[in-house]
């Protein structure tokens, strides 16, 4: 520790000399004290207003989805018979595409009156919705399925077109699989598509099934079912917005 020189030494007991005690002790006070506080003050007023106008002015509840022109909701945008075929549309597709995957075949017509499979299946529901007509495309042709036994009586029916879809063909049979449904008796009936997207890549698999109406009930099976075609020929892509987005959507967990 440094000594002090002796002009400062001072006897023990001895007391400070008054002028130089006040020396020592210096008070410096803060420039802008006064402004810094008045800076974080409008920062928390500004945060607090713009918190309440955010809780003041979101949308109490948020609405469904906007479906593009050439979209339809499944939840409100579907009359009752269209609305109960889309419903059976949607397990059919998944239980296809699982029969695909373990045995690489198509559930036929036929296959689907076997195990019940709506709304293929000819029961109460099918009598009830229309008793559409129904047709299984496979991929690389527009011809229907062979086999397909599915006849309609006194049902006016558009043969397909016989000519082979070009695009399927290009990607060597690794095209659309379709269900088509036309015909329906019921009022206000539409046709229907389910298309399958099937494509085998080495040993990747995907496939993905789409349901499309058409206002018509009799209109014709589409040249090609690529959805820029479809839209064109006045067909419309169903949104499966169901009652568990709409319970999610009020409770505010989807948009």
């Amino acid at each position: 520790m440094a000594l002090l020189s002796p002009r400062w030494r001072r006897a023990p007991g001895a007391s400070v000399p008054s002028d130089h005690a006040n020396s020592a002790i210096k008070i410096v006070h803060p420039v802008s004290g006064r402004w810094e506080s008045l800076a974080l003050l409008l920062a928390a007023l500004a945060v607090i207003a713009s918190v309440a106008g955010y809780l003041m002015l979101r949308p109490q509840k948020a609405g469904p989805p906007i479906p593009l022109s050439w979209q339809v909701r499944s939840f409100d945008g579907l009359g009752p018979v269209d609305q109960a075929i889309h419903s059976a549309l949607l397990p059919a597709g998944e239980e296809i595409i699982w029969f695909n995957n373990d045995t690489g075949g198509w559930i036929t017509l036929e296959r689907a009156q076997k195990i019940l499979l709506p709304p293929f299946y000819r029961d109460a529901f099918w009598k009830t919705n229309g008793e559409v007509h129904w047709q299984l495309i496979l991929p690389g042709t527009h011809q229907p399925h062979a086999a397909s036994g599915d006849v309609h009586a006194d049902a006016p029916i558009t043969p397909p077109d016989q000519t082979a879809n070009k695009v399927s063909q290009a990607t060597q049979g690794q095209g659309a699989t379709v269900y088509y449904g036309s015909a329906g008796r019921a009022p206000g009936q539409s046709a229907y598509l389910l298309v399958i997207g099937h494509a085998h890549a080495g040993v990747m698999w995907a496939n993905q099934a789409t349901i499309w109406i058409h206002r018509n009930p009799n209109a014709p099976y589409p040249g090609i079912v690529k959805p820029e075609s479809l839209v064109g020929d006045g067909w419309r892509q169903i949104i499966p917005y169901n009652g568990a987005s709409e319970v999610e959507r009020v409770k505010g967990t989807q948009p």
